[in-house]
């Protein structure tokens, strides 16, 4: 079956190009969380919903649904989802490919008269990349009950409090103690992604099974030395809190390569993100803090990773006679995909002859929070290079029609529609 009759190129391109132009000027492509361009995107989105007569709410969570609903009286659910905001600098494709992809499926189920048994929402998770708050995947935390006081509360350098971020856009703070209820009425959470590495296009695969999501945690490390003046401090009299940084961010390159030769499983320690201060040319460093982006399927990696880091942290602190602290921003678990959707994934791959493979994600997805409480999986298409998170990155149409047309053959399989 060609996958090209499950699909709609133009409308795929349409929607891919009229959101790569809601992005902050001159920083292609940018489009924070909260921010003016992303209240944008979701203007765009509810018109979206609008043009295909579903009905639209924002759940608890702060996520923006459009509902397919089905004539059964019934609240049983397929969840298809990504999400809209970027990272900074980032790319037109990552997390845009799924909603877009979402909003074709829906289309095709409409222009071909098809009756589903349950309803069939598509998602704009929020806030899924990491934000000024130090947390990823907010509305997929929300959905799982993953969403607890402190992470509410916490304050950015904006001045904004969280909750109160969700509440503004539609959501209720309130109500994100526990699991939300709908979680039992979720059929399947599905969703389509580039895969953000190179492992299908090395292999000339055109499509990602997602078979599991590591896990990933953040930490914030603060360095205090002392601050003086660039010309007058001897160098051996100097505590400089950006050369005690220095030193860290070597040995976390260092011990994370260890251990994944070690391992012989993903792997992957990152400090992406590091402020001096008080960042001027003529002072000396007085304090530094830094963010470890940590990502792994064992836990036992991960423990050994955490503890050569407490351990390097007390040794500098006697080294240079500065002060050092750690504290964990977030957390998320390694998880498996559900092995049962896994399944009907390949037979619509087979449908269409589609190459296909199971893969494991290096980076973190929605997806991961919303299997821990539902049925969840997701695909991967390739990305030109490996490259995201970047201006760069570029996804064929050819493969997203490709993945679009899985998922509609996955939604009609749930549906025991031929």
């Amino acid at each position: 079956m060609d996958y090209k009759n499950y699909s709609d190129i133009s409308f795929i391109e349409k929607g891919i190009n009229e959101l790569a132009k809601l992005t902050e000027p001159n920083r292609p492509y940018t489009r924070l969380v909260f921010s003016n361009e992303f209240y944008q995107a979701r203007e765009w989105l509810h018109k979206e919903y609008l043009s295909l007569g579903l009905s639209i709410s924002t759940d608890e969570a702060g996520n923006l649904i459009g509902l397919l609903e089905s004539k059964l009286n019934t609240d049983n659910v397929v969840i298809i989802g990504s999400h809209l905001d970027t990272v900074p600098a980032g790319g037109r494709y990552d997390g845009i490919v799924g909603v877009v992809s979402g909003l074709n499926v829906i289309k095709y189920i409409i222009e071909k008269n098809i009756e589903l048994p349950f309803n069939l929402a598509v998602y704009d998770y929020l806030g899924e990349e990491l934000n000024s708050w130090g947390v990823s995947c907010i509305g997929t935390r929300g959905i799982g009950g993953f969403l607890n006081k402190d992470i509410l509360n916490r304050v950015d350098s904006y001045g904004r409090v969280l909750c109160q971020e969700i509440d503004k856009i539609g959501g209720n703070s309130n109500l994100l103690s526990g699991p939300l209820p709908k979680i039992k009425n979720i059929v399947a959470c599905l969703e389509l992604h580039i895969e953000q590495g190179k492992v299908l296009e090395k292999n000339h695969l055109e499509i990602g099974i997602v078979r599991s999501i590591p896990n990933i945690s953040r930490h914030h490390v603060i360095i205090k030395g002392q601050a003086g003046h660039s010309g007058t401090v001897l160098m051996n009299e100097r505590v400089d809190a950006l050369v005690v940084a220095s030193e860290l961010i070597i040995y976390v390159n260092s011990i994370a390569l260890e251990i994944s030769m070690e391992s012989n499983s993903h792997f992957v320690a990152t400090v992406g993100k590091i402020n001096v201060y008080p960042n001027s040319a003529t002072i000396i460093p007085g304090a530094i803090d830094l963010t470890i982006d940590l990502r792994s399927v064992s836990d036992i990696a991960r423990e050994k990773f955490l503890d050569g880091i407490k351990n390097k942290l007390i040794f500098l602190e006697k080294k240079y006679e500065c002060e050092l602290h750690i504290n964990d921003l977030a957390f998320a678990p390694y998880v498996e995909m559900d092995k049962k959707i896994n399944l009907l994934f390949k037979k619509s791959c087979d449908y269409f002859n589609l190459s296909s493979k199971l893969i494991d994600s290096g980076a973190g997805h929605d997806t991961a929070h919303l299997a821990r409480v539902a049925p969840a999986s997701m695909i991967f298409i390739p990305c030109k290079g490996g490259l995201s998170h970047c201006p760069e990155e570029l996804a064929k149409l050819d493969d997203i029609a490709k993945g679009t047309a899985v998922i509609t053959k996955l939604v009609l399989g749930l549906a025991k529609i031929n």
